[in-house]
């Protein structure tokens, strides 16, 4: 935490707003930095009175949207053609790709939602999202609301805890891991139970229509 504030403190303090939104758009993109500390870090600088609560929140979400619409677009556009190109030589293709694609519409559309919350998962779902063509308004419903709410959490949290925001982050941190991995089973269990019912109803229109047929 000592080095988080030593590195990045004064960089925040002296450019604001626009540090804020390179560091979550440079960070959701790939590079290795905690973004969550960073969110947690920036409110605590709002506690401070060195940064506003408002504008410190509007840049953090807008650095970490923008840089998951340019990933999605990066995937949508580059993906699949690299995929065809180069993975021949790594034993990949056309196979990986539609598996990738059946489960990402099945669930891993929903993991957009959550997947902010993952270190190291965040970075690659957008990826994902437009390597297999996700519907792109369907990708800013569940991704831009999950960035809203992951930001507004956690700014709002090291605002409100002030000196104590190392402390409590680290509990908090430790904690939300458990919570989302039992979220994820959550959205496990839903998309498996929708799965079925659709299943049970294709089978009873199924059913219905040589009744039907022989009614008339």
């Amino acid at each position: 935490m000592e080095e988080l504030v030593q590195t990045f403190g004064d960089y925040i303090t002296e450019y604001g707003v626009v540090a804020l939104y390179l560091l979550f758009f440079l960070g959701i993109l790939g590079m290795p930095l905690p973004e969550e500390t960073l969110l947690v870090f920036s409110g605590f600088l709002v506690s401070t009175g060195r940064l506003s609560y408002l504008p410190t929140l509007i840049a953090c979400y807008l650095g970490s949207i923008s840089a998951m619409t340019v990933a999605y677009w990066i995937g949508r556009l580059l993906g699949y053609s690299f995929i065809e190109r180069y993975g021949s030589r790594l034993g990949l293709g056309y196979k990986l790709y539609k598996r990738t694609e059946e489960w990402f519409n099945w669930i891993g559309k929903w993991i957009l939602l959550v997947g902010y919350f993952i270190p190291g998962v965040r970075q690659f779902t957008a990826y994902f999202a437009g390597i297999t063509k996700l519907p792109f308004p369907t990708f800013v419903l569940l991704t831009y609301g999950g960035g809203l709410v992951w930001s507004v959490l956690f700014v709002t949290l090291g605002w409100q805890l002030g000196e104590r925001w190392e402390q409590v982050f680290a509990f908090v941190s430790r904690n939300l891991a458990v919570a989302f991995l039992v979220a994820i089973v959550a959205i496990v269990g839903l998309a498996t139970f929708s799965q079925y019912r659709k299943k049970e109803m294709s089978k009873k229109k199924s059913l219905s229509k040589p009744k039907q047929e022989g009614s008339q």
